[in-house]
């Protein structure tokens, strides 16, 4: 079964395919470009650095979020696109869970993700991927509030750790390799949810909140 995973919750626009269990393609960027020029051709380079056409992948992944609202549409957009057109199951698998997947160790996970406005993305996991405390969007206070009440040692992961990781009582930062490019994460849990009855045109994005459109617009309103 040949599996190909796309991300672009973030700046990183990522690209990976794994073959019978193999990661045999991973492709990240980071740059100034929009997802919506970059994603497309990062596809097809790969599958013909390794020799493949779109009729060879069996099933997607996507990154459902959250994340950046632009960049989950772009992604969501080209991978439902491409399940449809080639009449493939896609698998949406959460931002944050694959952020926390990009460690295998025992310790509770803190993924997060900036939000801006001293917000974070964020949720804490268990070894076993059972979610502790819930995905939301929080104020970085009161997420440090519930990850220290836990009384646990708790692995941050994510880009934004290193800006808070002081305010944490019982937290580690990991190291630059863990911190993004969840392409390799998506495959290992999208191989985990491969039988799941997924309902193509169901499958959104995950904001977790409104877009500041939509909050300009409900402001206007009740204006």
């Amino acid at each position: 079964m040949n599996i190909l995973a796309i991300d672009t919750s973030t700046m990183i626009s990522t690209v990976t395919i794994a073959s019978d269990n193999e990661i045999i393609g991973d492709f990240n960027v980071n740059q100034q470009k929009t997802h919506s020029e970059s994603l497309v051709p990062m596809i097809e380079s790969l599958l013909d650095l390794l020799g493949m056409t779109m009729e060879d992948i069996d099933a997607f992944v996507i990154s459902q979020g959250p994340g950046s609202f632009t960049g989950l549409r772009i992604g969501m957009t080209v991978a439902k696109t491409l399940a449809q057109v080639n009449d493939k199951k896609l698998i949406p698998v959460s931002t944050l869970l694959a952020l926390a997947n990009n460690s295998s160790s025992k310790s509770l996970k803190a993924p997060m993700l900036d939000a801006r406005g001293n917000r974070v993305y964020a949720a804490v996991y268990d070894k076993d991927d059972k979610e502790i405390i819930k995905e939301n969007l929080y104020e970085i206070e009161d997420f440090v509030e519930l990850v220290d009440a836990l009384e646990e040692e708790v692995e941050l992961i994510g880009e934004i750790s290193g800006k808070y990781c002081d305010r944490f009582k019982n937290a580690t930062r990991l190291p630059i390799n863990f911190n993004n490019c969840i392409g390799k994460s998506l495959i290992r849990l999208g191989l985990i949810n491969i039988n799941e009855d997924y309902k193509l045109f169901e499958i959104r994005p995950n904001y977790l909140r409104k877009s500041q459109a939509e909050r300009e617009y409900e402001k206007k309103n009740k204006a």
